[in-house]
């Protein structure tokens, strides 16, 4: 058990500031994330911020409320990231995977996904991009989804924006520089 407590604060360490830098980097390459606040060196500790469409609730003729802007907390706990951060929505926020009380259920959860991957899953969640409406924590949202899937996404916008990956391109050109011919 200490060998695991040991090597569980050990991957902490390492990741917290790899996430903060990726989760800065997210939100410099998209207007839709913003990291409003966090709070230790390196951060353990998020308010994110998401400026795009979502639904805050519904209104006497079960139609959507929209809200553009989306508050939720983030935790990197003791056992992140062998165990998911304790997420809590702020804002208002209709969504079959969201509880009423703020409760977030993102699905499976792995070691290996990173505080931008979770922040895009929690932002297309906001978009009803993502939902899972048969396994609820909001059962009148999931009703609601089922029965409006037209309607999703309430913002189709992208979220990710464009990294420095996604600007390398590939030329199949004849030859390169050096005059090697390629296929």
């Amino acid at each position: 058990c200490a060998f695991i407590a040991a090597l569980s604060a050990a991957l902490r360490a390492s990741r917290l500031p790899s996430d903060y830098q990726r989760g800065r980097d997210l939100a410099k390459r998209r207007e839709f994330i913003h990291i409003i606040r966090t709070e230790g060196d390196p951060p353990e500790k998020y308010l994110i911020r998401y400026t795009c469409r979502g639904v805050e609730g519904i209104n006497g003729s079960n139609q959507p409320i929209l809200r553009e802007q989306h508050d939720v907390t983030i935790y990197l706990h003791a056992e992140y990231p062998l165990k998911q951060p304790q997420l809590k929505w702020v804002t208002p926020i209709f969504h079959p995977n969201i509880h009423i009380t703020g409760a977030v259920c993102i699905g499976a959860w792995w070691p290996a996904k990173t505080l931008d991957e979770l922040l895009l899953t929690l932002g297309e969640m906001v978009q009803y991009k993502n939902y899972e409406p048969r396994d609820p924590m909001n059962s009148k949202a999931a009703a609601w989804a089922i029965q409006r899937k037209s309607l999703f996404p309430i913002d189709r916008r992208e979220l990710k924006g464009q990294s420095v990956a996604d600007l390398i391109v590939i030329r199949d050109e004849e030859s390169d520089d050096l005059g090697i011919k390629l296929g």
